[in-house]
């Protein structure tokens, strides 16, 4: 008995020694504290297919078309997941940085606001099965019996190659305590000059007081998001009215947004069959390996002044595979060609947008113009599943959606109330809100 309470007090030694020993430093400078998939080789001779993690998602396990976020102390739990384009399984650990309201480092350290062992490895891990392209799927869930979190707030979570101490991931999510009652109504906006194009939040907060606010205009920060895109938020705007028992903000600038147009999308959960939007499917031999090519059909730049009705994910996509396998480990990747029938924009950049390219401009997005045939083309590498996407110009001074804005246009907007007390070092979540515009049309 006494040999077997040692061998198991050295093993439980041993273990802790072993979690903490790996680390990663947080503050490094290569870190983007954003949705951002990174370079996994130094190797510029690789494809640019296999230089990063691919199809990673950060996902509610309550429902995976929900934004990440979760309550504080809750039951709660978010799942990342993602794929590395090999048949090779390496070391990836992960851990989290706590940001303030601007996604800039909080003023805390890991000790404040994480419980548990602060780096810990992925352990679940599964090769592709019956593939053409070959990749390993990992997959972890947070909070855990390993890790937990004592602060509300924003938060990234980091995932890092553990051997070559790199960044691999890193994914926004957030965590709020149900302190405020926070209520919005989204409506036609108000002046006559902004109704063809623009929707208008108006919202107010109830049961301030329980946080013993004295100055509604300092003590709290508020971002305003449209469609889980943090490149699209208003901040701060001001109280237009105040009394004991509600803030409400009305009637400004500040709430106003264009209204965009709908997605564009395509279906490739099936291979073998012609999905939505899908043109042709082909196997063909790249780059001396067999590879799946997927043509969508042609978009058309839209000039009509009239807006069009269609449901769409407002941007986001969903891994799925159509003949009953499972799309973590059977789904297929494909190389997707994307073709916009356009006359050529002088002076700007077009990109493919959307949660397929992270919400982000990125090099691997940008579309080619060719002048025979006067379309722009472009090529994603993308695994079997249903996604929104559309175009973004970018010229010298602005970067827009290429599709016109409609006050109709079915969106999704967020509220999220901080508060910061003199005596804290950081931005506490302690209110949301979400609503759509879908009754707008």
């Amino acid at each position: 008995m006494l040999i077997t309470y040692f061998r198991v007090h050295i093993i439980l030694i041993f273990f802790i020694t072993f979690a903490n020993s790996q680390s990663f430093d947080i503050y490094d400078s290569s870190i983007k504290l954003t949705d951002h998939n990174y370079n996994l080789t130094k190797d510029s001779s690789l494809t640019a297919l296999y230089q990063y993690p691919k199809s990673v998602k950060l996902e509610n396990k309550t429902n995976e078309l929900l934004d990440p976020i979760i309550m504080l102390n809750s039951s709660e739990s978010l799942q990342l997941s993602f794929d590395i384009l090999n048949n090779d399984v390496r070391s990836y650990a992960y851990t989290f940085i706590h940001c303030d309201s601007n996604w800039e480092y909080s003023d805390m350290i890991q000790t404040d606001y994480l419980t548990g062992f602060y780096d810990n490895y992925i352990e679940h891990y599964e090769y592709s099965f019956n593939t053409l392209c070959e990749y390993v799927h990992y997959n972890f869930e947070f909070p855990n019996a390993h890790v937990n979190f004592k602060k509300s707030g924003n938060y990234v979570v980091l995932v890092y190659d553990s051997e070559q101490n790199i960044p691999i991931i890193t994914k926004r999510f957030m965590i709020y305590e149900d302190i405020l009652l926070v209520e919005m109504n989204i409506k036609k906006a108000t002046l006559a000059k902004d109704q063809k194009d623009k929707q208008e939040i108006n919202f107010f907060i109830g049961d301030y007081k329980k946080l013993n606010i004295t100055n509604p205009h300092t003590d709290l920060k508020i971002i305003i998001q449209k469609n889980d895109e943090w490149k699209n938020i208003k901040t701060n705007p001001t109280p237009s009215f105040i009394n004991n028992e509600k803030i409400e903000y009305e009637h400004q600038e500040a709430l106003l947004f264009l209204g965009g147009n709908e997605y564009l999308d395509f279906d490739i959960k099936s291979l073998r069959y012609y999905g939505k939007n899908v043109h042709s499917i082909e196997k063909k031999n790249i780059q001396g390996s067999p590879i799946y090519y997927v043509l969508i059909q042609e978009d058309v730049k839209k000039t009509s002044k009239y807006y069009d009705f269609k449901y769409d994910l407002n941007g986001k996509y969903v891994l799925s595979v159509a003949e009953n396998r499972e799309q973590s480990t059977e789904g297929e990747y494909a190389l997707v060609k994307f073709v916009l029938k356009s006359k050529q924009i002088e002076n700007s950049n077009i990109y493919i947008y959307g949660e397929l390219t992270n919400w982000n401009i990125i090099e691997e997005a940008q579309m080619n113009y060719n002048q025979k045939d006067q379309h722009y083309y472009g090529f994603l590498y993308l695994k079997q599943g249903y996604y929104n996407y559309q175009y973004i110009v970018q010229d010298k001074k602005h970067l827009y959606v290429l599709g016109g804005n409609y006050h109709e246009t079915r969106n999704e907007y967020s509220i999220y109330i901080y508060h910061t007390p003199i005596w804290s070092n950081y931005d506490r979540l302690v209110g949301i809100a979400k609503s759509t515009s879908n009754s707008l049309n």
